[in-house]
């Protein structure tokens, strides 16, 4: 199919957007140099040199603009060269990328484009054309898989127009713009990188390791205070990182040294020695801070917290003491004493103060927990697991017991546990992990039924949820399998009865449970209710080849030689190595014999149409056996088809010399048919081979006389 042109993008005319860029004297040269070169570049339809030169200009000063929207003509020269004339969209898409990156990204707020709106919609439009021609999957996780290759390759703004179309979706949005953040640093744009660095923190506001990026590209951009609350807030979320310690004590340092007499300043690099271990110095600068300021109580805390941490409790409670005497229901005071007591050992005095810390700040976090503690150091599992749950109304309570259902089924105390796991659940928690951990405890002890059924309840709640799914089908498993093993126990005892009970209870049957019952009752010799569950087990195995060689067996003990043989040839069908081999021979031996004698039966109570069906039978399975072809002689004699007769007679004589009678029978019937010269022969024959002295003899011999003249 023809490929519709793309349009031109209307370029930017670089000379009349602004003046001359504004550049420091250090680097004027080299930026003059790459961006005068890469204006004759573009004037000379050199796009790709352009771009090379423009970017370098743009890295020597990313706020210029004139380098910017020379570098975006560029892109939008070469993109539609690409699809106009070399047909490669791919590439043209991924210059479209880099386009709209330069214009709607790239740019600071201060900055602006002359006519951008009417831009970006047309190279929009180009871009949605070349992704339309070449197919492209337009899905969030698409566009960020194909940012991530476009990264790999070094084409970092063609890469971040992409992780901007995948934030748009909020399950990636965050690690979207995490990425942006890098890639306008690899850039140089270091404040645009703040930019999204900032976003992506109000979607993952606990990601220290992106805080402390944030916090560093705010340090080297010059924005301290900024970088101060950033760098508090990752300490928050990590334990004395050292590296933000050094950070945040550089810049205190930096302030100190401007405005020594600052009482906080002095706190606060105190409380950061203190962080580092430094105790000495630590209490040098709150010895400073507290003689600026006496009435500062965050450095009275900080001392007390000082002295804590060198498990020094009796200075602590002394200094947290000097902030009660003045605000007893100052929070943090109450707090840290709290701990100190509890950590000398002093429980009861400690959950009173973590008591009326709550009192003054029911949602104080940190009390709720230390209590907790408390409080599961000093009862029962039961008595902590009824305390916990008579206030699962809160959160941190409700989050508490099951910590605590956790810690006790890691601890195997699965009954306890199955307690606790219980207790959330019935406390309204929509944590799937205790729906599940509470079918591991019940599997543990061997009660599926309860373990099934808490799953399938979970099952219902969280629809889809892959952990409940995944751990109902290993819990079914598991109580097939506990199943299984307790019948075959049951068998191997030759508790057969009990054996058939448990393997019936399996639900649903399973080859395993079936051949189980199969095996219980061909050992009670009850075989046609083997042979039936062993049918029912060969209808989920079907290319199993030792199930219908143990049909097989089992009729050939019931005489049943037709039927077995069929499924003798199964199995040996499905296995040529099958012990179906030596068995179908003997098989089909007694499937001859016994047709032959039932045949010979029919024969003598004058049955003759059945009698022939079971000689033929026999024939068609066995075409040498003479005492088929003899009786079925002699039942077209009684059909009075002598000429039958005398072609299966003549078969007896060729393959046995067992039966001298056949000469007999043929001689009366060729004697019948007036063939008086075969039946001389054959009387002949009959008596030179025959040597008991009977009628048969005596008429042979007397009807010899009488055909004489047929020697010849």
């Amino acid at each position: 199919m023809k490929k519709k042109l793309l349009g031109l993008v209307c370029l930017l005319a670089v000379s009349s957007v602004l003046s001359m860029p504004e550049v420091y004297s250090a680097s004027v040269s080299a930026f003059m140099q790459h961006y005068d070169s890469a204006q004759d570049f573009l004037a000379q339809g050199q796009y790709s040199s352009a771009i090379v030169e423009f970017r370098k200009a743009l890295r020597i000063n990313y706020m210029d603009n004139s380098a910017r929207i020379g570098l975006i003509n560029s892109y939008l020269a070469r993109a539609t060269y690409y699809a106009n004339q070399e047909k490669n969209y791919d590439k043209s898409a991924n210059d479209f990328r880099s386009a709209l990156f330069y214009l709607k990204m790239f740019p600071t707020k201060e900055q602006s484009v002359q006519n951008s709106a009417a831009m970006i919609a047309s190279a929009n439009e180009n871009l949605n054309q070349c992704l339309k021609v070449t197919s492209f999957d337009t899905t969030a996780s698409s566009r960020y898989k194909k940012a991530e290759e476009l990264r790999a390759m070094g084409n970092f703004s063609a890469a971040a127009y992409e992780f901007s179309q995948a934030a748009k979706n909020e399950k990636i949005a965050a690690e979207a713009n995490v990425q942006i953040a890098d890639l306008m640093k690899l850039l140089g744009n270091e404040q645009r990188s703040a930019d999204y660095y900032n976003t992506a923190l109000t979607l993952k506001p606990t990601d220290s390791l992106l805080r402390m990026k944030y916090a560093r590209t705010l340090d080297k951009l010059g924005r301290y205070d900024e970088a101060v609350e950033q760098y508090n807030n990752a300490l928050a979320y990590s334990k004395n990182d050292m590296e933000v310690l050094y950070a945040l004590e550089r810049i205190y340092l930096k302030k100190l040294a401007q405005t020594p007499s600052d009482a906080e300043l002095n706190a606060n690099i105190g409380a950061i020695k203190q962080a580092q271990g430094d105790f000495d110095a630590a209490l040098s600068y709150y010895a400073k801070a507290e003689q600026i300021n006496p009435s500062n109580v965050n450095t009275r805390l900080n001392v007390g917290t000082l002295f804590q941490q060198k498990k020094d409790y009796l200075k602590a409670i002394k200094s947290y003491d000097s902030v009660l005497t003045l605000y007893p229901d100052n929070v943090q005071a109450n707090l840290y004493k709290a701990q100190a007591l509890s950590e000398m050992g002093n429980k009861k005095e400690a959950l009173n103060l973590y008591k009326k810390v709550l009192s003054v700040d029911p949602a104080n976090v940190i009390a709720k927990n230390e209590m907790i503690k408390v409080m599961q150091a000093a009862l029962s599992p039961d008595e902590y697991i009824a305390y916990l749950s008579q206030n699962s109304e809160d959160i941190t309570m409700q989050n508490s017991l099951y910590d605590y259902a956790v810690k006790l089924h890691k601890d195997n105390k699965t009954e306890d546990a199955v307690k606790a796991y219980k207790s959330v659940i019935k406390a309204g928690s929509k944590n799937v992990d205790a729906y599940v951990n509470l079918a591991i405890c019940y599997a543990a002890v061997n009660d599926y039924k309860n373990a099934q059924n808490i799953l399938n309840t979970a099952k219902s709640k969280f629809p889809g949820n892959n952990l409940v799914l995944k751990t109902l089908k290993d819990v079914e498993a598991d109580t097939i399998s506990t199943a299984l093993a307790t019948a075959s126990k049951s068998y191997e005892n030759k508790d057969y009865q009990s054996a058939i009970s448990q393997y019936l209870a399996i639900e649903p049957a399973t080859e395993d449970s079936l051949l189980g019952l199969a095996a219980s009752y061909q050992a009670l010799e009850n075989f046609s209710k083997a042979i039936d569950y062993y049918k029912k087990a060969e209808t989920l195995a079907p290319k199993n080849a030792e199930i219908p060689y143990y049909i097989g067996y089992l009729y050939s003990e019931q005489q049943n030689w037709k039927d077995a043989e069929l499924y003798l040839k199964k199995s040996l069908t499905l296995n040529l190595e099958s012990e179906a081999k030596n068995l179908l021979n003997y098989v089909m031996q007694n499937f001859t014999i016994s047709t032959l004698d039932e045949g010979i039966k029919l024969y003598e109570t004058q049955n003759w149409e059945s009698a022939l069906s079971k000689f033929n039978e026999v024939i068609k399975k066995e075409a040498s056996n003479a005492y088929a072809y003899y009786y079925r002689g002699l039942v077209y004699d009684e059909l009075k088809k002598t000429q039958l007769a005398i072609n299966d007679y003549v078969n007896v004589l060729k393959y046995t010399k067992d039966l001298p009678i056949t000469n007999y029978m043929l001689a009366v019937d060729y004697d019948t048919l007036e063939n008086y010269k075969e039946a001389y022969k054959y009387y002949n024959q009959f008596i030179s081979t025959y040597t008991t002295d009977d009628e048969y003899l005596k008429y042979a011999k007397d009807r010899m006389e009488v055909l004489r003249q047929y020697a010849g």
